[in-house]
């Protein structure tokens, strides 16, 4: 009478395991957002997996890997550098060729680190588990979204300390 229910074909996917981000997916949030957002995503993996040490390992190297990164990038490109992007008429020049290849850095560099934390983890959930990831929108919407809270909290900053520029739009335009 109790016949054993059929076990599901190896091709569906096990409903019991979490939704993980892929290696694209980190990659293009990480564009978008920004290294912070990568690592976000890189821990939110462990974190799904129960692995709590690990996702707290992760979300502290990204800020101190971030911290660094910012910094040298302040250094090289900002006012204070040898090559000040301010310019005589106090107008700050962005060179976009420059901006874009830091942010590709930053691609390339968390790729890197996810390929070595967790590629072989991520192919084994793909392939052998039939693992579901979340879709790319969501990993590019968590990079936007991380985008304008850094934009925030780096404007925040400036403000407070009385960094930001105290000219009216009609004095930029002379």
């Amino acid at each position: 009478m109790n016949e054993p229910q059929d076990p599901a074909p190896s091709g569906a996917p096990k409903e019991d395991l979490p939704r993980l981000y892929s290696l694209n997916s980190i990659g293009f949030s990480t564009f978008f957002g920004s290294m912070l957002a990568g690592f976000f995503l890189l821990a939110a993996n462990y974190h799904a997996l129960g692995m709590k040490k690990p996702a707290a390992a992760v979300i502290v190297a990204g800020l101190v890997a971030f911290c660094l990164y910012f910094v040298a990038i302040m250094a090289w490109l900002g006012p204070g550098s040898l090559n000040p992007a301010v310019s005589q008429s106090d107008v700050v020049d962005i060179n976009m060729t420059e901006a874009i290849l830091s942010n590709v850095g930053q691609v390339l560099f968390l790729l890197l680190i996810t390929q070595l934390l967790q590629g072989t983890m991520l192919s084994t959930f793909k392939e052998e588990l039939q693992g579901r990831y979340h879709s790319v929108t969501r990993s590019i919407l968590i990079g936007l979204a991380a985008y304008v809270g850094l934009a925030s909290i780096c404007m925040l900053i400036l403000s407070v300390f009385g960094l930001m520029p105290t000219g009216t739009p009609e004095s930029f335009s002379a």
